[in-house]
């Protein structure tokens, strides 16, 4: 009797790795490998790069805001936005506005820290995606935002527009 062949992307006696759940978790594996990869000499993990480019583009906001930015969870905002301060690429100050609310902002140190990275960042996505063609790395993108944007309130942490607590 003969053997099924079995394929890198799984066993063909099991349906269930098979399943998109399974595959986008692989995916998301394989992509923050190559992301710690390429940017081990920074130390830097894809979330506190995602929550730096957050302050970077829309300047000082609470940890509320920042997870909705970056659709992230509460629990995680305070691990990394803790990580990064501890390194002096964020600074944490109380708001104007709400004495009770902290806003953090990113650091000239932060600010060089990502124009540092960039590159190796961007060297990362395009090691992601290198299996694919253009024209397939376009789709999927397309395909990806329309998962997300599509499923967006399932999340346990949505991507919101940030409220502004001034500063």
């Amino acid at each position: 009797m003969a053997r099924p062949e079995r394929t890198p992307n799984g066993d063909a006696d099991d349906p269930t790795l098979e399943m998109p759940g399974h595959l986008l978790r692989r995916c998301h594996q394989i992509a923050v490998a190559i992301f710690l990869d390429e940017c081990q000499a920074y130390d830097l993990t894809p979330l506190q790069y995602v929550a730096l480019s957050a302050l970077a583009r829309h300047g000082p906001l609470d940890k509320a805001a920042i997870g909705g930015v970056a659709a992230l969870d509460r629990t995680t905002v305070a691990v990394v936005a803790r990580n990064l301060e501890a390194r002096g690429f964020v600074a944490a100050r109380a708001s104007e506005q709400d004495r009770r609310a902290t806003l953090i902002a990113i650091t000239d140190k932060g600010r060089d820290l990502l124009a540092s990275v960039q590159s190796e960042v961007d060297t990362a996505q395009d090691r992601t995606v290198a299996p694919l063609t253009a024209g397939e790395r376009a789709e999927l993108m397309r395909l990806l935002r329309k998962i997300a944007d599509g499923n967006n309130l399932l999340s346990r942490a949505p991507r919101r527009t940030p409220r502004r607590l001034g500063g």
